[in-house]
């Protein structure tokens, strides 16, 4: 089996328990997740099996699509309604004033990891510093907000989707627009609609995954979810230089459908096809004029 499986997580699993279902389901291994989802989430989590999972480095660069609820006037450790409450404020500002704020974060924004998170520090994830009380200083990362909708607000409650760059921490981003507000917020619900192309109308749950009599069929191809990078295609007369894993001359490369040649300067990755079947994803070499591979399914040849 190698593919990638749209589960819908359901709130009160953790991604890795997700994970250990699908092992125990399929008695394979091999399987991992792209984009960690907090356990009171819910939404798409891809989940990889078998040889795909070599993919997820290249997945989880992707933008993400979230349907967020936003509690005014309440601010907590976690920065989610799962915390302990640190401090409220009835305060609340007009609903123009809160758009404005919302509306402000769009484009590059400056985000500080919350110390609840499983990102390590000095070898020991934050969420263990906080749990023994200790906040450290943590690196300001650099995030995107592509789109903000507003759909509602609501005892001081607002609920929005909101797409972004990977690693963005929506309850971080609540709990930023508090600041900026100064009333305080925290997130009070959180869905994924989409990662990694992969979207929440064909997400599966885990009962229907434990039902399925083949798995292999609910999976989503590999290049469905790559199909962000550009294509190309390797010269037939290239087949042992595929097979070995070896660079391949620049003139023998070209884009996938065409047999025109490739401007190498305008992309990192690519998807590679060899014989008309997808077999890796390659790079440039811009000194050597040579494309090189990052990952190759060599069993794509037999």
């Amino acid at each position: 089996m190698n593919g990638i499986l749209n589960i819908l997580k359901s709130p009160g699993m953790t991604s890795h328990d997700v994970v250990s279902c699908i092992r125990k389901i399929t008695g394979i291994k091999r399987v991992g997740h792209a984009g960690t989802l907090d356990p009171e989430a819910a939404g798409v989590l891809p989940i990889c099996v078998g040889p795909s999972t070599r993919l997820i480095q290249y997945l989880d660069h992707q933008k993400k699509m979230y349907r967020a609820e936003m509690c005014l006037g309440v601010e907590t450790d976690t920065q989610d309604l799962t915390g302990e409450i640190i401090n409220t404020n009835s305060m609340i500002p007009s609903e123009e004033k809160i758009k404005n704020a919302i509306h402000s974060f769009l484009g590059e924004y400056d985000q500080i990891p919350p110390m609840y998170s499983a990102i390590k520090q000095n070898g020991k994830k934050l969420y263990e510093l906080a749990r023994e009380g200790k906040i450290v200083e943590r690196k300001v990362k650099k995030k995107h907000i592509f789109s903000i909708d507003w759909i509602s607000f609501h005892d001081n409650k607002v609920l929005f989707d909101i797409v972004c760059s990977e690693g963005t921490y929506i309850r971080t981003f609540c709990h930023d627009v508090g600041q900026r507000l100064g009333c305080g917020a925290s997130m009070s619900f959180l869905l994924r609609k989409e990662s990694c192309r992969l979207k929440l109308c064909s997400a599966h749950t885990m009962e229907e995954i434990t039902q399925a009599n083949d798995l292999s069929t609910m999976c989503t191809s590999l290049e469905e979810v790559l199909d962000h990078l550009p294509a190309l295609n390797i010269d037939a007369s290239q087949e042992q230089r595929v097979k070995n894993g070896n660079s391949i001359p620049v003139n023998y490369i070209h884009n996938h459908g065409t047999s025109d040649m490739i401007n190498t300067y305008e992309n990192n990755y690519y998807r590679l096809y060899f014989l008309n079947k997808f077999h890796g994803i390659g790079y440039f070499d811009h000194i050597a004029d040579l494309l090189k591979f990052k990952l190759n399914f060599k069993d794509s040849i037999k």
